[in-house]
């Protein structure tokens, strides 16, 4: 198999775009296989530091929410042993039971958890930022696989497919909509083959090669603070 991170995305075939966007999470699970946890743990972090950047200045009438800048900054911190593993899982825990309720209302986790009831109090109370809340959903899913160790893969494809390439990019290219919405393949192929989207994909496989090289943490989180998806100007454009 062809690593993820070596293959050339803008040489790809429509189909062959399609194919590897779906195939993203189980490709990226298998490419990266072999390496320790702490490798694919620095890889998500730098996926999602670049994204959060841009994010970040998306949605200006939307207030943007604190908690996920100080999420990302943890997540350096607990790589960097500037945060021990039981702040870390308790920080996880109260965000997500945090997003568990906003994202679908259930309060259960909330109203057995005090601490997490606070927590959700402080951060999330009131939730204004319903643009946030696809990368909201996958930040949790990495805080909660940096605790387990074990990483699926799955939050990297769901921002990539269920955000990026379904609502951001027709900010800056046009791509086919169907009036009734069925015909979801051909916005796919024409999506994928949109100069924005392969600098997209451009962009994901050097934040992957770039956790191989074993570069010294603190170099990486300094050289981060300025690594964007979209330009903050380019993010500003994009609106509720």
């Amino acid at each position: 198999m062809e690593l993820i991170y070596e293959i050339n995305f803008s040489a790809l075939s429509s189909e062959e775009k399609v194919k590897f966007v779906y195939d993203l999470r189980d490709n990226a699970a298998e490419s990266f296989a072999d390496k320790p946890a702490s490798v694919q743990l620095l890889a998500h972090t730098l996926i999602f530091t670049r994204w959060w950047n841009s994010y970040k200045h998306m949605t200006p009438k939307e207030p943007t929410p604190e908690i996920l800048g100080i999420a990302i900054e943890l997540l350096w911190d607990f790589q960097e042993g500037k945060c021990g593993e039981k702040e870390f899982a308790r920080f996880q825990k109260s965000v997500c039971d945090s997003a568990l309720e906003i994202l679908t209302g259930d309060d259960g986790e909330l109203n057995e958890d005090p601490e997490s009831d606070a927590f959700s109090r402080k951060y999330f109370t009131p939730w204004e930022a319903m643009s946030y809340n696809v990368f909201l959903s996958n930040l949790c899913t990495v805080l909660e696989e940096a605790v387990s160790g074990d990483f699926t893969w799955d939050a990297v494809e769901e921002v990539i497919y269920g955000d990026i390439g379904d609502t951001i990019i027709v900010f800056f290219e046009t791509v086919y909509r169907s009036p009734d919405g069925c015909d979801i393949k051909r916005r796919e192929k024409e999506t994928y083959s949109t100069p924005t989207f392969a600098q997209v994909i451009t962009l994901l496989q050097q934040d992957m090669r770039t956790a191989l090289t074993g570069a010294p943490l603190s170099e990486l989180r300094t050289q981060y603070r300025n690594e964007y998806l979209f330009s903050p100007e380019e993010s500003a454009k994009i609106s509720d």
